[in-house]
């Protein structure tokens, strides 16, 4: 995949689901004898746990030991572009609000560069470390040196972290199979022709792929899945050449299912056809502008599925403050893929991504958070990518 031909959005995601292949089998590096005394939190959790397998998170103002660190958050950002620095604001607004200092540096996708900037903050003291995946085999050793300093560690899906944002691609995936199952029994009368695109040359997506058609199909026996192919590329182009080949041989496909990028090609491709049912289904992942667009239209184009990434800066605020504060935090914190199939929706999903403190009180429905740790049994962090 290249990371050049999807908007920056997408760059996001790319990395919680391209990330997988990177990590799965990254954990961080053995502490050696020598610095053994000097790492606070122990060796960690290697030994992967299964997410279905987690305790649900459960919140505590209780008050355990705290960690002797300056009360400053640091967060290693990869990109200056407008999404990213929502991220950021966030945040800072989130740290500042609990009275933690925000510190942030940009590293414009240059790896040296990123190692740099981490380097720097723990030099000049920090009790909190944000960061993306950029190089995570050049990451890890930093992140893990922050662990032993008893540093709160809150990445997005890389090893070893205190806190780690993922995505659960199966829940992803079933989510918008069972919505398009829903529209299925109340508008096909329980039939349908089905084509998913799936891209499984990204390992961790093949759960989201069973979960797409695990969904689809609780709309019953009616539902035939005609086309189940893997797209050339992540672009719209790549989506309109596929559809375009998929209508000479399936003219009556209905349901159509995979990504935004390609879902939006597959809507050209009809229009190119100039197939004018009114009673065709589309849906896309990822909450893509173009997407939501048409979907507000109130077309064919009927869902897309967003993920709340501003609302994961203003988390990591709260939750280094916790930290810091002696309190417990989730070890997992996972992405709840949220339908926008409304005008109505997306204008209130629009209006809760520019309000994250608002938003932040309704933080279930956003995220499901999973495991507990605090700086009293920081040894409880994971070395693995959840």
């Amino acid at each position: 995949m290249k990371l050049s031909a999807l908007s920056t959005k997408r760059r996001v995601f790319a990395s919680i689901a391209a990330t997988g292949l990177v990590v799965a089998g990254l954990t961080a590096a053995p502490i050696s004898p020598a610095n053994a005394a000097a790492a606070l939190c122990g060796k960690g959790m290697a030994t992967k746990v299964e997410l279905k397998d987690m305790k649900p998170f459960v919140p505590s103002s209780k008050v355990g030991k705290k960690p002797n660190l300056p009360k400053t958050i640091a967060w290693a950002n990869t990109s200056n572009a407008e999404f990213f620095l929502q991220i950021t604001d966030a945040m800072k607004k989130s740290a500042e609000s609990r009275g933690l200092k925000f510190i942030t540096a940009i590293a414009n996708d240059n790896s040296d560069k990123n190692i740099q900037q981490i380097e720097s903050f723990m030099q000049k003291g920090i009790g909190a470390l944000a960061l993306q995946p950029l190089d995570q085999v050049a990451q890890a050793p930093l992140m893990q040196r922050a662990i032993d300093k008893g540093i709160a560690v809150m990445a997005l899906v890389t090893p070893p972290s205190t806190n780690q944002a993922i995505a659960d691609q199966y829940k992803v995936g079933y989510k918008q199979g069972t919505e398009a199952a829903k529209f299925i029994t109340a508008k096909l009368g329980g039939k349908a022709k089905v084509a998913y695109f799936n891209w499984d040359k990204v390992s961790v997506l093949k759960a989201r792929h069973q979960g797409v058609l695990d969904g689809v199909k609780t709309a019953g026996a009616g539902v035939e899945i005609v086309s189940d192919i893997e797209t050339t590329a992540i672009t719209n182009d790549a989506g309109f050449q596929a559809t375009s080949t998929l209508l000479q041989a399936h003219p009556d496909v209905n349901v159509f299912l995979g990504g935004d990028t390609i879902i939006l090609g597959s809507l050209a491709a009809i229009k190119a056809a100039n197939i004018t049912n009114p009673d065709l289904y589309l849906s896309g992942i990822d909450g893509d502008e173009q997407a939501i667009a048409e979907v507000a239209k109130g077309g064919i184009y009927r869902a897309s599925f967003a993920f709340a990434y501003p609302l994961m800066g203003y988390a990591w605020g709260q939750f280094a403050a916790d930290w810091l504060e002696g309190k417990s935090i989730p070890t997992v914190m996972s992405f709840n893929a949220i339908p926008l199939d409304s005008a109505a929706s997306i204008a209130a999903w629009k209006a809760a991504m520019k309000n994250p403190a608002a938003s932040w009180k309704d933080a279930k429905t956003y995220f499901t958070m999973l495991g507990n740790i605090s700086f009293g049994t920081c040894n409880q962090y994971i070395k693995y990518a959840a």
